[in-house]
């Protein structure tokens, strides 16, 4: 009777372990291709998510409309982005069978337009060029601070105000940026500068520019009937210039643009403090290597001096050393 009794009273207690043992297990799952640890405030974020909060369960049509006035890069972005759909969540995954939030936004790029963007959803934000949260359009990337540091989580406009991005708890869904979840932890909005480059001829951005030339008559005078243009007069009597002038007028040209050359060189090291510096320590350079070589020509000399010495020196001693043994032996 007390045995039971004393698990009775110790039921509520191993439920409780279990629930925080498994809340637990859903926060070290939350990381989404940035970092796998978790704070406290990511785990609350989370336990949000769960609960249906920031993770499309709010109502947020589920549906991406492509519609065929828009880009052709574009719509193949869209395309690729609704065969993600329902695609469940994998840290680190980038395939149909688990994907997280950054290999997501990779995946709809390199498939759809062959474009490579960095891995993590950090790298992501810094690869973009930042633009305002009300220039979104098609295909730009919305960052989120989910944690303590910098940017966790990113999705890919789709319009209407809303994103397609994989959700730790749902997988890949459509949310809108309303959502409270999503206002507190937005970060900020990027484009990728190769697809703009694609579409921006096809969005009318110099829509309204008129040709300035339109109205303009041509100014210069009718040539006369019966003239012959310059080209004909040139093939009819062709224009010879002896091989020895030809040579003194390049020479004089190739002299005349040094001279403009060294003249302009002098302008800029003259107006720049810096170069004129520069200058000034190159020359002195050149006068020490030139003394250098100076002293290492009369050093040189010098050896060959005294090495012409020691030869005549040696012919001497060799001349008395021949007479003193022949007067000896003689």
């Amino acid at each position: 009777m007390t045995t039971n009794r004393f698990l009775f009273l110790a039921m509520p207690v191993r439920l409780t372990l279990c629930l925080f043992v498994s809340a637990l297990m859903v926060a070290g799952l939350s990381g989404c291709g940035s970092s796998r640890h978790v704070s406290a405030k990511r785990a609350a974020s989370v336990s949000a998510a769960v609960s249906g909060k920031g993770s499309g369960a709010s109502g947020a049509s589920q549906r991406i409309d492509v519609s065929g006035s828009l880009p052709a890069e574009t719509r193949r972005l869209l395309e690729e982005a609704r065969r993600w759909m329902g695609t469940s969540y994998r840290y680190g995954g980038s395939t149909r069978s688990g994907v997280d939030c950054s290999g997501l936004t990779s995946q709809i790029f390199v498939n759809a337009l062959q474009i490579k963007l960095p891995r993590s959803s950090a790298q992501q934000s810094e690869y973009c060029r930042r633009i305002d949260r009300s220039e979104l359009m098609e295909g730009d990337l919305v960052f989120f601070r989910t944690g303590s540091k910098g940017v966790s989580h990113v999705g890919m406009y789709v319009g209407d105000g809303r994103i397609i991005h994989s959700s730790t708890s749902r997988g890949v869904i459509v949310s809108s940026l309303d959502e409270s979840y999503y206002r507190r932890t937005y970060h900020s909005s990027g484009r990728v500068e190769r697809y703009y480059a694609m579409i921006s001829g096809k969005t009318g951005k110099n829509k309204g520019k008129t040709d300035k030339n339109k109205g303009k008559t041509d100014k210069r005078k009718d040539k006369p009937a019966g003239a012959p243009d310059l080209k004909q007069r040139m093939e009819e009597s062709p224009v010879s210039v002896p091989a020895e002038d030809l040579d003194r007028l390049l020479a004089g040209v190739s002299r005349k643009v040094s001279e403009k050359v060294s003249e302009k060189v002098s302008e800029k090291v003259a107006a720049d403090p810096k170069a004129s510096k520069a200058v000034s320590v190159a020359a002195d350079l050149t006068a020490v290597a030139s003394a250098a070589a100076d002293k290492e020509k009369a050093a040189d000399r010098v050896r060959k001096a005294l090495e012409k010495k020691r030869r005549d020196l040696e012919d001497i001693i060799d001349q008395k050393v021949d007479s003193v043994i022949s007067d000896y032996f003689d």
